[in-house]
Formats: structure tokens, sequence, C-alpha cells
């Protein structure tokens, strides 16, 4: 699945963009705040249908402007093309895909999976457990079907045992939730250890490719300390819970950590080498997701040139090219970076909101 073209309309400082791309590398140059970021953030839009530089939902509207819109044309692997589009105004939200109206944006899960690296975004080393989690779910649901039913219902159960935490109330009315809880924690769970000890295979390549010196660990911690089920933790911790209003233990506090001999990747590794090792690290997912026959979207790198030398930037691109999906690569200048091995390339120029395909 990938993105044949794109309209913009008042996104950013983008007034207006009818553009076409490569199914292959799509090069976006210009000067900073020119919009080569607004520009994949739009594109982010259409996967995730949310931005990856704000909160704040009508942020993207060009200022002075009550809506932007974005129509994007998915082109699958069989040639059949698949419209959609998306309009923020200040009062709400509207997305249409293949000519239906999408009421909730669950629907949309796999229309389009788009993956980002941007100074603008937080990243598995910067991010927190929360993003980190995230992050883990957004890649599970697109390899495993039973897991978005899994995890909802997890959620659903966890706040009806939250709700009678914060209410207060009879430690038989609060443990009640238990057994449905835990049954959908060990899911998540085993969902989890299995994904991760798939994808340390795929990270070590990608890791060796780009770092070439340098061996890397997945460090998975589940929610609860090792040694113990989470079981005996929600059990042990009844009155912690109470007094706190929410529970503490379980799927919802997992996190997990890249090493490298033993101790975090940011301790021990250049800033230059941290982002090498994230881009190995989305590139490890999209491996596993190939691998599963899941349906594949686009893949963003922001900002090309920062904190990455050309030997660097070489290698990055080169196992993007490897992955044989759509890619999105924003710089201020390329340099002497070798494209040559790219079978399908388009360049376009940005400046001040405008932009050009380069011929």
């Amino acid at each position: 699945m990938g993105l044949q073209s794109l309209e913009i309309c008042d996104f950013r400082n983008i007034r207006h963009a009818s553009l076409t791309f490569s199914p292959g590398l799509n090069l976006i140059r210009g000067e900073n705040a020119a919009g080569k970021t607004s520009l994949l953030e739009a594109i982010y839009y259409l996967g995730r249908v949310r931005s990856f530089r704000t909160p704040h939902v009508n942020q993207p509207i060009r200022d002075g402007q009550a809506a932007f819109r974005l129509v994007g044309r998915l082109l699958r692997e069989d040639s059949h093309q698949i419209p959609i589009g998306i309009e923020r105004q200040n009062t709400g939200l509207q997305v249409h895909l293949d000519g239906c109206v999408v009421r909730r944006l669950s629907d949309l899960a796999g229309s389009f999976p788009v993956q980002v690296l941007s100074g603008d975004t937080p990243t598995i080393l910067s991010g927190g457990p929360r993003y980190r989690r995230q992050a883990l779910d957004w890649a599970l649901f697109h390899v495993e079907h039973a897991y978005r039913e899994v995890w909802q219902r997890y959620v659903r159960v966890l706040r009806q045992r939250n709700a009678a935490l914060r209410a207060q109330r009879p430690a038989n009315q609060i443990t009640v939730w238990d057994t449905e809880l835990l049954d959908a924690a060990g899911q998540i769970h085993q969902y989890r250890e299995m994904y991760f000890e798939a994808l340390s295979t795929h990270l070590h390549a990608e890791v060796r490719r780009l770092l070439p010196f340098e061996t890397i660990q997945l460090n998975y911690q589940p929610g609860w300390p090792a040694g113990t089920t989470m079981a005996e933790r929600i059990a042990m911790a009844l009155e912690k819970d109470r007094a706190l209003g929410s529970t503490q233990y379980g799927p919802h506090r997992a996190d997990f950590k890249l090493l490298v001999d033993g101790r975090p990747l940011q301790s021990h590794c250049s800033r230059g080498q941290q982002k090498a090792a994230v881009v190995g690290f989305m590139l490890a997912q999209v491996r596993y997701q190939q691998a599963r026959g899941a349906p594949m979207g686009a893949f963003l790198l922001d900002d090309l040139g920062s904190e990455l030398d050309a030997r660097h930037q070489s290698r990055v691109l080169e196992s993007l090219r490897q992955l044989d999906l759509q890619v999105f690569v924003s710089a201020i200048d390329t340099g002497p970076v070798d494209l040559t091995f790219w079978s399908s390339v388009k360049r376009f120029h940005v400046e001040h909101g405008e932009i050009k395909e380069v011929v």
C-alpha cells in the first residue's frame, strides 16, 4: 500500500499543493521552516489521523483559515486505487475512505501504515515508557489481528477496576474484576513476548548494517517485577491501589529498553549512533511486518542530515531501499549521498510552503 497522490489545502504553511509520488524514494529538499516537515506531517495524518508534531488537533490549520483538507489516493499491490479524504475544522473532523464515511478511527487501521522519525517526535529513547508502549501496540495491531480486541478488553476491565478503586469500594467489589483482567493481561504479555523474540533477529541485522561494530539487546519489562506474577503483585498491592486510585501493575505499565553491552544505549553511543539505532529499530519493525504479510505503507524520515554524517546517511538510505517500501526523506542538502541505487526517485523542492517537483 503506497501513497500515489496527495492534494493539500490550508495545512500549516501550505496553501495548496497537488503532488504525485514515487513508489520508491521521494526526496524533499528546502531550507529550514520552508515546509518540508509540514509535507511529511500531512502524509502522516493520512495514516494516523493525527499529527506527530502537536497534540492540539486544530494547530495544523493554516493561519486565518477555518479548516484544512487532505485528499490522497492509495495504491494497493493489486493496483486498486483507494481514495482517502480528511477535513479538520475547528468544530470537528470528517474522514472518508474509499467513498465511505469513517465513523470510528479504528476502522482505518491497516489502510495506510506509516512510521515517522523526526526531530519533532519522541522516539523509543526519548519518549518515555508511554511512548514505547504506544509504539509496541501500534506494531502489534498490524501483525496480530486478535491483539486489538484483547487490548481493548483489557483497557475496558482496567477502567472498571480503577473506577472501583477511586470510589473506595469494598475489596470484593474491586477484586471481582481481577479474573478477567488477568486473563487479558496474560494474552497481551504472551503476544508481546513473542513479538520481541521475533523482532530481535531483525533488530540485530538492521543495527549491524547501520552500526557494524555494535551489538544491541532488547530488554522487555512486562509491567510487574521479574520473578513474580501479575496475579501476585495486584493481590499484594490492593491497599496501595486503593490509596492511589489506580492499578499499579499490568501491561499498561510495561516498558522496554535498548541496551548495548548491558548498558542503556543513550549512555553508550553518540547522538548520531543513537539516531541510527532508532532507525534500525523502526526498520526491524517493518521487516517483521513484511515477514508476517502485514500491509505496508510509508516510512517518513525528517531531516536526514541531522546527527548523521554522509556515511551513516548512505547506510540508512540503503537499508530503506532494501525494504522495498515507499520512503519520504526530507533534507536541507543531500550533499554527496549516492541515490543511483534507487530504481525510482522523485525530487521535490519546498520554499515558503510552495512545493514543486524537480524534474
